[in-house]
């Protein structure tokens, strides 16, 4: 999945003067996050395998789980490098491009186990008192484990997923989970009306953005 990200971000052509390195959490962390155990989980082994030292030379960390996810926080505490979320950046984007007051947003995820979590995220992040059906239609899962929604044979089955959310006047998707990045480009040419959005590739040009600003 790095290697996947690796490839994507590159593919944005960033500016020669942006050195991005990759991290991925060491074996003894889950093999994927499926829900908020996994998530404080895999946070507990990031914190205790990176350094303070190692930290250090970073301007910004884009944190690529598709969740609002505690590491994030955790980062902040002892570095004072921007960092960001994918699922936090995804919103911020879909909160400005929407077109009409008529238009939804939703999250297309994994596994059914994140459509309340997500849910949850969007009322906790939006600092509002329910969930905002005004602008947002409930997170949907394509029920398929993270490692393989990849799949060629598993295409067939986000189509219909997508489907779904069209059908209830959804015209941005976000792709809320990192093993979803680089199926946006298949996906629009599937559906031409619909905004697909890479939340690794708005995350890493929102970091960018936020350490510039902050460079001013």
């Amino acid at each position: 999945m790095t290697d996947s990200l690796e490839s994507e971000i590159n593919s944005l052509h960033l500016s020669s003067n942006i050195i991005v390195d990759y991290y991925t959490a060491p074996e003894n962390a889950p093999s994927s996050i499926n829900n908020d155990l996994d998530a404080e989980n895999s946070s507990n082994v990031v914190m205790e395998n990176l350094s303070e030292d190692y930290l250090k030379v970073y301007d910004g960390i884009l944190v690529a789980c598709y969740s609002d996810h505690p590491l994030i926080y955790k980062l902040r505490s002892i570095t004072n490098a921007k960092i960001l979320g994918i699922f936090q950046a995804s919103i911020i984007y879909a909160l400005q491009a929407i077109d009409n007051k008529s238009d939804k947003v939703a999250i297309l995820t994994s596994v059914d186990e994140w459509e309340q979590i997500l849910d949850n995220a969007i009322i906790n992040f939006l600092g509002v008192g329910s969930f905002p059906n005004d602008r947002f239609v409930h997170t949907l899962a394509a029920n398929l484990p993270i490692l393989k929604l990849h799949e060629p044979d598993n295409y067939s089955i986000l189509m219909g997923k997508i489907q779904n959310l069209v059908n209830k006047n959804v015209k941005i998707i976000l792709l809320g989970c990192a093993g979803l990045s680089t199926l946006d480009y298949k996906m629009k040419n599937d559906f031409p009306n619909i905004k697909f959005v890479d939340s690794v590739k708005i995350g890493i040009k929102q970091l960018i953005s936020f350490i510039e600003i902050g460079n001013v």
